[in-house]
């Protein structure tokens, strides 16, 4: 057997339905930023947070996934997961000022982790080991459609209309989703689990909060060492640590850290970790730089992501096919440096004049980077699970990588506050809101400073990159590919 049957065609094509709705929301948002800053008359560090309690949300209740799948079955847990989402977009479609927006985009999050995990769960029991990484190219089809149509769609509703009108999308598609998950889901076992541990679920999202909340205010002081800094991020650190220990010792925890044991797992782990990061992190980047440091349009910067976006997706479906019979890790390697080269290009060349070629020609190193990079080393991550394992593991994964992105979009967002409120007396201290309100003339003046900030914050990104880099080299365990199986079958037979 070589291709999905048609039953687990329709599993992986329902699921991209509601990713898809995730994937656009995060990426019209990613874009509206810079106009978020001015509608709400809101800092720059504020406004992250509509991106950062969306992340967190997720967080909170990813670990819950495998816990939930088990005891009341994955069907159940994704429909209710997805009509939460439906019910958190219609009431972000209605905010009225930037905390409502806030509180609401964390209802979504509550809704929208599950969606992942369960549904990858769903996904891979459905077929076998040898074709889980052609069910994970249906899977993927959400990262060849939304980052095209998400970025630019939100450019052209923040210029000629309203970002509000996505999540209001959501609602229809969603319960449509919803009803055809529940009539085509298979069925799975439940079981009596213990009951949760719930000290563990306190801790992990409140530390996660504590954690991004120093990293995001790094940018509004003069200093790393302040109160306001150390404060934040030590509760963060404790409440983890705290989170991590429970984990390890409960009989039943609400995130089986030991399946971590499982050497592709961890080294899938480590490697995302640093790489979902950098590159989702780096996503808000490119849109502050066209409109507050050039004054050009959002629809200008949800262009420029169009042809990298395509190159992503169809090296996705390429990756993850080559990875059914070669190594993986071979491939993620050769993705990751494509992606680091990529961010030190940006590092290098971008300023006040580049041309948006020269951009759109990085960004397409970048996204064939990712396309060869992320499916590949979650398959090879996920691989070895079997069973109950498999929802545990996965949620391992997703919740690692949303940790990773909310962390690295509040150290990043941090840095191009204080690198600009630094080198740039015009914007008075205020970041990117205050580059948002200078005059054409002042911006002018402005410029090579503000794109310098812009610059230099990609070296952070690439950083992350090179971690990842070394991770996929040295924690990573290369993988016997099933040619490799096939060829000793007759010697061990023997």
């Amino acid at each position: 057997m070589t291709t999905l049957d048609p039953a687990s065609r329709r599993i992986g094509l329902i699921l991209v339905v509601p990713t898809l709705m995730v994937m656009l929301d995060v990426t019209v948002v990613t874009v509206a930023l810079p106009q978020l800053t001015t509608e709400f008359d809101a800092p720059l560090s504020s406004v992250q947070w509509v991106t950062t309690a969306y992340a967190l949300a997720l967080v909170a209740v990813m670990p819950l996934s495998a816990y939930a799948s088990n005891r009341f079955g994955g069907r159940r847990v994704y429909c209710a997961a997805l009509l939460v989402f439906v019910l958190g977009s219609l009431l972000t479609a209605l905010s009225w000022n930037i905390g409502s927006l806030i509180v609401f985009r964390a209802l979504q999050g509550l809704g929208g982790g599950m969606l992942q995990p369960v549904g990858m769960a769903i996904a891979l029991q459905a077929v076998p080991e040898t074709l889980r990484g052609r069910m994970m190219a249906i899977l993927g089809l959400p990262t060849l459609v939304g980052p095209v149509l998400g970025p630019v769609l939100g450019g052209v509703l923040v210029d000629h209309g309203s970002w509000r009108v996505v999540f209001a999308v959501n609602v229809p598609l969603g319960l449509i989703a919803a009803v055809l998950a529940w009539r085509f889901f298979p069925r799975t076992a439940t079981r009596r689990m213990p009951h949760i541990d719930l000290r563990a679920v306190a801790a992990l999202s409140p530390g996660g909060a504590f954690l991004v909340l120093g990293l995001s205010r790094a940018g509004d002081t003069g200093s790393l060492l302040a109160a306001s800094i150390l404060v934040p991020v030590g509760i963060g650190l404790i409440l983890l640590a705290y989170f991590v220990r429970r984990s390890l010792r409960s009989r039943t925890p609400v995130l089986d850290l030991r399946l971590l044991t499982h050497a592709r797992l961890r080294g899938g782990v480590v490697v995302m970790i640093f790489f979902a990061g950098a590159y989702f992190g780096s996503m808000t980047i490119l849109p502050i730089y066209v409109q507050s440091v050039r004054s050009d349009s959002a629809t200008t910067a949800g262009m420029l992501f169009i042809l990298p976006a395509l190159l992503s997706g169809i090296t996705l479906q390429i990756a993850t096919r080559v990875a059914d019979s070669v190594d993986p890790r071979r491939v993620a390697i050769c993705g990751i440096v494509m992606s680091t080269a990529a961010m030190i290009l940006m590092a290098t060349l971008l300023d006040g004049a580049t041309p948006y070629p020269v951009i759109v020609a990085i960004l397409a190193l970048m996204g064939v980077g990712v396309g060869a990079t992320m499916l590949p080393t979650m398959t090879a991550a996920t691989r070895d699970l079997e069973g109950a394992d498999t929802p545990g593991g996965t949620t391992i994964l997703t919740t690692s990588n949303q940790f990773a992105v909310a962390l690295a979009s509040a150290a990043i967002t941090a840095t191009i506050a204080a690198l600009m409120n630094s080198r740039s007396a015009a914007v008075d201290g205020r970041g990117v809101a205050g580059a948002m309100s200078l005059s054409s003339t002042d911006r002018a003046d402005a410029m090579p400073e503000l794109a310098s900030a812009i610059a230099d914050t990609y070296l952070l990104t690439a950083g992350l990159l090179v971690c990842a880099l070394l991770a996929a080299v040295f924690v990573m365990p290369a993988r016997r590919t099933l040619r490799d199986a096939r060829k000793l079958a007759p010697q061990g037979a023997g």
